[in-house]
This record gives C-alpha cells, sequence and structure tokens, in this order.
C-alpha cells in the first residue's frame, strides 16, 4: 500500500530531508512515519505543554498529513477510493486535533496512535500498534 505517489518525495516537503530519502516508496513512507512518531512522542502525556518546539513538531506532522492529504487527491494516486477517503477523513481530525494543541487544549498521544496505525499499515501489520510504538 504506498500512500503517496513518487512526485510527494520529489517535492522536499515529505519531512525534513527524508523527501530525498532513497529506497522504494513504501520504505520512504514508513521512514516517514517512524521520523513523526519518534519526534511527536517526547510530548505525550496529559501535561502537554506548548513551546516552541513541541509547535514545530506539531506543525512538522502537520505538514505530513497536508502532504498525503494533497497526494491522496493527485490522479496518479492509485490508493484504493475508500481507503483514501478514510485516509482524509483521518487527515482531517489530525488538522482539527494539531489546531487544539495550539489552543492548548488535548493529548498528543492521539497523533502518535494515528501514525502508528498508518505505519502498520504501511509494514503490512495493521491492528499491531504497541508494536510500530516500540519500534518507532
Amino acid at each position: 500500500m504506498a500512500l503517496m505517489t513518487s512526485h510527494a518525495f520529489n517535492a522536499q516537503s515529505a519531512y525534513g530531508n527524508m523527501g530525498q530519502a532513497t529506497g522504494s516508496g513504501r520504505d520512504i513512507e514508513v521512514r516517514v512515519f517512524q521520523t513523526a512518531i519518534a519526534k511527536l512522542k517526547p510530548y505525550m502525556g496529559s501535561e502537554f505543554t506548548l513551546t516552541g518546539d513541541s509547535a514545530e513538531v506539531l506543525s512538522e506532522n502537520l505538514r505530513l498529513w497536508d502532504l498525503l492529504t494533497v497526494d491522496l487527491a493527485h490522479p496518479d494516486n492509485e490508493t484504493d477510493p475508500q481507503l483514501a477517503s478514510q485516509l482524509l477523513t483521518l487527515a482531517r481530525f489530525v488538522r482539527h486535533h494539531t489546531h487544539m494543541l495550539y489552543q492548548g487544549s488535548g493529548a498528543v498521544d492521539i497523533l502518535v496512535e494515528i501514525n502508528t496505525a498508518i505505519l502498520q499499515g504501511l509494514l503490512g501489520n495493521p491492528g499491531q500498534a504497541a508494536n510500530a510504538q516500540s519500534a518507532a
């Protein structure tokens, strides 16, 4: 299940320098989501405080999801339409929840859970979120 078409990774906006990484599209997607999870994890917990660093990490994760959204709408994207619809729904939730975090309410944990679920799907292990969190 490659979520993003090759043009997405050539745009240099996937997730920092990950857009220039080598490997298959799926390998790159896996690394991008692993990186996003690793960067979000330190901010997990009920006492989330918005700081310059946490805002930057949230912004990077949101850019990842924005890129995924744009790519799902691209005519070359071959993602199953039902899966694409589900991913777009998740992307809307990620955007909404991130903006709640910017405003001082919510927890980062759900963003880690969502990214972990996507990672597990990419790895062919859907439903094994706990393993992905320890692998990231």
